[in-house]
This record gives structure tokens, sequence and C-alpha cells, in this order.
């Protein structure tokens, strides 16, 4: 493996000049030189060592992904995940960062993590505890967080209007005339993105003369299984008191449309379902899904750039960073049978 010490020698120049450029140091560097050394580090298939640019930089290059509930198998196939991520990623990427991810529900192994790898950045998701990001505070590391509405006025929190999204899915179903309407979520387990979204659909339901039932309230268990989901719908195919479901992501909504088929009901002649997200297998399904659009790269976009201004110690205004939605109509919804 080529060394610093090969490029210089194969360039003829000193080792604090191939070490400039390597660390973006070119201002003394004439474009010539920094030509052929940036074609000796290619042909010598020069890797850096990180790990010494590290100590000498004070430096990780890491930005850590933290999600805060247990792992699910399914992680690959949850497409709004994966959306999230390439967004992140992106970001992290195009300013020469390495993106970590680690998922659990162990505060102190995820401290623990932390301390041992010191990330230059932490970009939190989902169900993160107040103490877990004012233990990254306390470290002068920066953070900011995505789908949460902690009570903490100096963290950025990067999230959809999810309570616009619930009341628009839901104020779309009333309108052909739905008044019997289950939500499918998990609602009241820590993902607060799950409670705005029922809190909306409650305030639509309000709106229009019905008072929310608790027995409407399906709460789907985290993490998302396609299995659990299927038999989630085949069990609600037994029920009669319902005519519209809205979901609070696309994965449950598809799966539920899977069950509700299998156990004789059709989708939307019997029962219309509303999805939320907007990913791809919302279009691909059977029927294509109705559901609310979120901007998933967007949103992770937003995150990781907001997350490299506070490096850069900028301050943005953590007020900034609700990512609007929309209601986008198809196969899935119809006016209630008379």
């Amino acid at each position: 493996m080529a060394t610093m010490r090969d490029i210089a020698d194969a360039v003829g120049v000193s080792l604090t000049t191939v070490s400039n450029v390597i660390h973006g140091h070119t201002e003394r560097v004439s474009p010539q030189m920094l030509e052929r050394i940036q074609a000796a580090i290619e042909q010598m298939h020069y890797v850096p060592n990180m790990s010494a640019r590290a100590l000498v930089s004070h430096s990780s290059r890491i930005i850590a992904f933290v999600e805060t509930h247990k792992p699910q198998e399914t992680y690959a196939g949850n497409g709004f995940a994966g959306v999230l991520l390439s967004g992140i990623e992106n970001v992290v990427t195009r300013h020469g960062y390495f993106l970590m991810m680690r998922r659990g529900t162990d505060e102190a192994t995820l401290r623990l993590m932390l301390n041992n790898w010191s990330p230059d950045g932490v970009i939190f998701k989902d169900c993160v505890p107040q103490s877990l990001v004012d233990f990254v505070k306390k470290q002068g590391k920066p953070c900011v967080s995505i789908n949460t509405y902690l009570d903490d006025p100096t963290l950025i929190q990067v999230h959809a209007a999810d309570y616009e999204g619930g009341r628009i899915a839901t104020e779309h179903l009333l309108s052909l005339g739905h008044q019997s309407i289950l939500f499918v979520g998990a609602v009241h387990h820590g993902f607060s993105n799950n409670d705005k979204r029922y809190e909306g659909h409650c305030d639509a339901l309000r709106a229009a003369g019905i008072e929310p039932d608790l027995s409407h309230l399906i709460n789907s268990l985290h993490p998302f299984a396609a299995d659990r989901g299927i038999a989630m719908g085949r069990q609600l195919a037994q029920r009669r008191d319902f005519t519209a479901i809205a979901v609070s992501g696309d994965q449950y909504a598809v799966a539920l449309m899977a069950g509700l088929r299998e156990g004789g009901v059709r989708v939307p002649e019997d029962v219309s379902v509303v999805g939320f997200d907007d990913v791809d297998i919302a279009r691909m399904c059977w029927p294509p899904l109705t559901t609310i659009r979120q901007d998933g790269i967007g949103k992770g976009t937003r995150a990781a750039e907001a997350l490299f201004a506070l490096i850069a110690g900028e301050s943005p205004d953590p007020k900034d960073f609700t990512l609007p939605v929309e209601l986008v109509v198809r196969g899935s919804t119809a006016r209630v049978r008379e």
C-alpha cells in the first residue's frame, strides 16, 4: 500500500507538500505541481489513513445516524427509511465525511458508541430521549433530530407537517362520505410523528361532528413486518364497523390491503385506504395507494445540511425545519357505498 512518502519520492517534492495536498491545503502549491501530485495519488492508489488524519485534525470525519428503537430485519426494505438515508448520505459524502449508522434501545450502549467513535455530529431519528440529546450537547458535538417533537427550543428537529398530513388524509375520506374510519399507526409508543398524525386525524373527525372512538385506533406494532401487517388486514376483514382506514405509513397500508383482500374485502369498493409517505410501493401496489406525500430525500438532506451548518459554526433557526405534505389521490379510495 502506497504511503505519502512514496508519493513524495515519486513526484520529487517534500512530504509536507504531499500532506498539504491530501488535506486540502493547496494555497501554496502551484497548479502544475498539484496536478502531478494528484496524478501520482491516483496512479499509486493511495488511500489516506483516516485514523492518522483524525489525530492531526481532531476530527473523525464521521457523522453518526442513530435510531433509538430496536433493529428490524426489514429495515433495508423499508421504502421511506431507505429514501431518508439516501438524502442524508448524499450530503455527508459531498462534504467528504463517512456515515455511521447504529440502532438500539440501550442508551448506555449508544453513549459508549458515541464516546468510542467520537463522531463530528449526530443525526437522531424517531424516539430519541432528551437525555441522549443532552449527552451529545455536553460533549460539545452538534446534533439534529428527525421525526421528533422534543420540548427543546435549541434543538433542530426536522419533520414533516405530520399533524396536517393526518388531518388532510381523514378530510379526504370524510369528503367521500366515510364516517367510520380506523386509524392504524404506532400511537403513544414514543413515535411523536405518529402521535401528531393521529391528533390531526381526530381533529378532522371532530370538525365533522364525529367523536373519535378508541376502538377505531389500531396500534400497529413497531418495527414493521409485512407478515404482521397482512395478518392484521385479515383480522380487520372480519369487522363490519368501518368503511375506511387511515394508515400512518405506506408499508403498513399496502400490507393491510393484502390482508383485507385475503379476507374477502375489496379495496376501494368495500373499504378505502389512505397511507402516508408516498414511497415507490404506493404506486406499484394494486390498487395504487392514495397517500400523503412527504419529501423523504428532502427530509434527510435538510437534516444533514443543518448538521454541517452547525459544524461550521452557523446557527440555523430551529423553527425552520417543518416540511410540507400533500394529498396524492390514487385508486385505493372511493366514495362510500350507500
